[in-house]
């Protein structure tokens, strides 16, 4: 747990730890970090999604895509103009107490109330985005480190360095030469770029919602950890979690080779 000082000797405590986090909370920290990557809620948020659609609106086939970039830029629009910050609600999610006082509300109404009695505690901006700087990589070390074999390095950011490689090496040929193969390349890489950036879905009422389908695919791990003996998972640590996911799974595994 860690302490940040506000104004007049407030101060707040916040879960920086997998070994201290609760894995419900963890859940809702994902769903807001997951809305603002994906959606964001910033006037250049919105022109950044309308200049994606436009890529795909120049390639065939990529209509749906196209649908989903603008479906976004209008919800990151409309965050910015009635100041909804899903980095702001995925900081008050790991408040664990304002001046001694649990924070154990963590519905969207409750979180709402808490930022804004914060704000009044003096709370910045530049408080929520340190806090949240270094409680992201704070998970995300104890996660590879704990459970390598689940969280290891993104696959897809990986790959999508080699493309960007590939392609800059491409058009160094192409500058220096006339080669229509390096315009092949680029092209091509283009095209993989392209088909790694399809937006996610955040369409109210889509079942292929990003959110929806975080939240069930809890719901269902918690079902499943519940049925192989352990009450109540979500309110385990989210060590405690992946702990038992992990011994589930492989109890699963042993029993399915006999």
């Amino acid at each position: 747990m860690r302490t940040l000082s506000l104004g007049n000797n407030h101060q707040l405590q916040y879960y920086q730890s997998i070994l201290e986090l609760p894995a419900a909370r963890h859940l809702e920290y994902q769903c807001y970090a997951a809305l603002q990557a994906g959606v964001g809620a910033t006037e250049a948020d919105a022109q950044r999604h309308e200049q994606l659609a436009a890529y795909f609106g120049s390639r065939p086939g990529k209509e749906q895509q196209q649908f989903l970039a603008l479906s976004n830029a209008h919800y990151a629009r409309h965050f910015a103009e009635t100041h909804y910050s899903p980095t702001r609600l995925a900081f008050a999610v790991l408040v664990a107490s304002v001046d001694g006082e649990p924070a154990m509300d963590i519905t969207e109404d409750g979180l709402h109330a808490l930022l804004s009695h914060l704000d009044t505690l003096g709370l910045t901006d530049a408080h929520t985005m340190e806090a949240l700087k270094a409680a992201r990589n704070a998970f995300r070390e104890e996660l590879a480190v704990h459970f390598p074999a689940r969280f290891a390095d993104d696959a897809d950011e990986l790959l999508r360095a080699s493309h960007l490689k590939r392609r800059a090496l491409a058009l160094c040929d192409l500058i220096l030469g006339s080669d229509q193969a390096a315009l092949q390349t680029i092209e091509d890489m283009d095209n993989a770029l392209l088909d790694m950036m399809e937006p996610d879905i955040f369409e109210t009422g889509d079942p292929q919602n990003t959110l929806v389908l975080q939240r069930r695919a809890f719901g269902q791990l918690c079902a499943v950890l519940a049925q192989n003996g352990t009450p109540e998972p979500e309110k385990l640590t989210l060590f405690q979690f992946h702990s038992r996911v992990e011994h589930v799974t492989e109890q699963i595994k042993r029993e399915n080779r006999k």
